[in-house]
């Protein structure tokens, strides 16, 4: 079958590239001929080198513009090596229309995953990403869009909204979520089911991802001797606990940002990095500490000591992950840590008999909706 898929793929995210390259591997080792969509939706301006949103931000930018540009090459290199994009790219006023005439052969759209249905995060529903431009002619799936969190603000989720994804939703065949426990509020606009299925980076084995890790750790660095510290806008408690970690364990902290951070420990900033240098940094690790779903989730697969953050919004995902694979909550510090508790990261041995379980779940959700 001829496949597209759409999401958040050309975020400058590790997340965002590894599950977009999950989901594409799997459906192209099932055997269909798989495109990912080359859209970009209003919210990409955010990833551009420039944002132009005001004087400061564009001075900003360019300040660090050696680092953004080495993080473009990175992220695109990956895109282009992983993702059979397409050779449109769809964006602006425009992209609905060329989307409905170039995929109207397509025998399948899948939308998802990734946060592209948490309309805090998209400031609202965007319309391509419930396949509003699909034919009829052309099955309609959900894989594992997530809404992220029980509540929209109300500005982000109108009753014109809620007409709009009631009808989107309808023509869907099949509807999956990521995390079904903040689902109802979709629920309720549509009398199809709605079931729950894996990230798309929890189908595939840690070997898969062994292949398209980086060969060697970034200079300077040597394995078992630093913390990851993945930490997507960290607070002063973070850092707090992170740089009293480092100083206990005599360990270097490797972190990811484009504004430098002050760590009072040995610290090395990371910033231009691509997905396949993301694993190893995790698989090279003595410890993990983020604040990131995918984080996690490469902690896991990884099998390595690792503590999650929990933040306002994102708490409720990270205990459904946890959950859904058996393993301890303890993992998770609740969003208003001090830093002060004494706790370190751990590691939990995955049950890979229930992960399998999981799989065979959400593998025949995929195969059904496609048959």
């Amino acid at each position: 079958m001829k496949v597209g898929t759409i999401t958040f793929h050309c975020a400058y995210n590790f997340g965002s590239a590894l599950q977009t390259y999950a989901l594409k591997k799997y459906l192209t080792d099932l055997g269909h001929d798989v495109h990912v969509i080359d859209y970009r939706s209003e919210n990409f301006r955010d990833y551009r080198i420039f944002r132009r949103y005001s004087y400061k931000s564009y001075f900003k930018d360019l300040l660090f513009l050696s680092g953004n540009l080495r993080r473009r090459k990175s992220f695109q290199e990956f895109w282009r090596t992983h993702f059979n994009l397409t050779d449109c790219t769809y964006e602006g006023p425009d992209a609905e229309r060329l989307l409905a005439l170039d995929f109207k052969d397509y025998d399948a759209l899948i939308c998802g995953s990734d946060q592209i249905w948490n309309l805090d995060c998209t400031a609202g529903p965007v319309p391509s990403f419930f396949l509003s431009f699909a034919s009829s002619e052309s099955k309609k799936i959900a894989y594992a869009p997530s809404l992220s969190h029980a509540k929209f603000e109300e500005k982000n989720f109108t009753q014109e909204d809620k007409m709009h994804i009631s009808e989107w939703l309808s023509h869907f065949d099949a509807l999956s979520v990521r995390e079904l426990s903040v689902a109802g509020q979709f629920q309720q606009l549509t009398n199809r089911p709605i079931v729950e299925t894996l990230d798309p980076t929890l189908l595939l084995n840690l070997e898969d991802y062994r292949q398209i890790q980086a060969p060697q750790l970034p200079k300077k660095l040597e394995a078992g001797k630093y913390i990851f510290a993945y930490t997507l806008w960290p607070n002063r408690d973070m850092m707090h606990y992170i740089d009293k970690l480092a100083a206990k364990r005599g360990l270097t902290v490797v972190y990811y940002s484009q504004t430098p951070f002050r760590y009072k420990s040995h610290a090395i900033n990371v910033w231009g990095i691509g997905p396949s240098d993301f694993l190893t940094l995790i698989d090279k690790s003595n410890r993990v500490v983020s604040n990131s779903f995918h984080a996690t989730v490469f902690s896991i697969l990884y099998g390595k000591q690792f503590l999650t953050f929990g933040m306002e919004k994102s708490t409720s995902r990270m205990r459904t992950l946890l959950s859904k694979l058996g393993l301890s909550e303890e993992h998770l510090l609740p969003s208003d840590f001090d830093g002060e508790r004494d706790i370190e990261p751990f590691s939990s041995a995955l049950d890979t008999a229930l992960l399998n379980n999981l799989r065979v779940d959400s593998e025949q959700f995929i195969k059904d909706a496609l048959a």
